[in-house]
């Protein structure tokens, strides 16, 4: 039987902790685009100044963005990616690959990215560190790891959902990949696939959630396409939630923000859990790569370029 304590004590819980909120991810959106002062967050976003005052307080409360003097008189502040916000970037990345994929805005221009040491436009790739095969997550194991039994220690916290309110209009993340990044139980009964549970008990009692919430996640994740129903039980009629190709791309979503909240959030002792690689048998450190060139993508050499028609068509030449 499948042992519920790794979905308990994986690092995604942590890193949804941290930025599973629609507000949050896009103040982050803008942050990596190079916005930093407070009236162009708000200009951009349309968000309240009492919303966006809270949000930023918490990204700097948890060093996600670092809060910065420019002016004296009067006092006025930056709001830069700290540490832990660059450290973000590879779960930012895979996201954007995700959203133009599969869920791409309908009424603006994709954002495309340019790799700048090959100089070539780019479709992010997560691969293994050390055989360099891309991740995939039916080739992926999991055992507890020493950090395990203090998480599963911890008493559990409150989580308010998130998905209520809706995002400006202007906003380059999809409102798809906000619903499924921005509330902070949509992605962990996701994330119950890749563990291996297709029950609705079973995944009810790995993540102690009440039954109309994880109900209702369900429904939506099917209407997404994430999930595709299978009848196993006709009396009373009984479901497998099963992931669909869709399903299964969002994984390194997951994957990155497992890895840095293992990063950032892990007990002392070391990763909760530990995940294996199993066409080479190694621990998995995930990493990305150009889909070009094969060389390795970090914040210093991607570069956002607009989809204008030009560019589309000198890469088909």
């Amino acid at each position: 039987m499948f042992d519920s304590a790794y979905i308990r004590a994986s690092s995604v819980n942590r890193a949804l902790d941290v930025i599973g909120d629609r507000w949050l991810i896009m103040i982050l959106q803008q942050a990596w685009f190079g916005v930093r002062r407070f009236d162009d967050f708000q200009t951009r976003l349309e968000l309240a100044r009492s919303t966006l005052t809270n949000r930023l307080k918490h990204l700097v409360e948890h060093e996600v963005l670092v809060r910065e003097a420019y002016s004296d008189r009067p006092r006025r502040y930056e709001y830069r990616l700290g540490p832990r916000g660059r450290a973000l970037y590879p779960a930012a990345l895979m996201s954007l690959a995700w959203q133009q994929r599969w869920a791409p805005p309908t009424d603006q221009a994709p954002v495309l990215l340019r790799h700048l040491d090959c100089g070539a436009l780019t479709t992010p790739r997560m691969h293994c560190a050390d055989c360099g095969g891309e991740v995939d997550p039916r080739d992926v194991d999991y055992a507890l790891g020493p950090g395990a039994r203090e998480v599963s220690a911890r008493s559990p916290r409150r989580r308010r959902s998130t998905v209520e309110g809706q995002p400006a209009t202007r906003t380059l993340v999809s409102h798809e990949l906000l619903e499924l990044l921005g509330d902070r139980w949509t992605p962990q009964v996701a994330a119950t696939a890749f563990f291996g549970l297709r029950r609705f008990e079973d995944m009810r009692e790995a993540l102690e959630l009440a039954p109309n919430i994880l109900a209702d996640r369900l429904r939506r994740l099917v209407e997404l396409g994430i999930f595709r129903t299978e009848v196993y039980q006709t009396r009373p009629q009984r479901l497998h939630y099963r992931l669909t190709d869709k399903g299964r791309a969002f994984y390194p979503i997951l994957l990155a923000l497992m890895d840095w909240g293992d990063r950032w959030y892990a007990p002392a002792t070391g990763a909760p859990v530990i995940l294996s690689h199993r066409p080479c048998g190694a621990t998995l450190r995930p990493q990305l790569v150009c889909s070009v060139c094969g060389g390795l993508l970090d914040s210093h050499n991607v570069a956002p370029v607009a989809a204008t028609p030009s560019v589309v068509r000198s890469q088909q030449r």
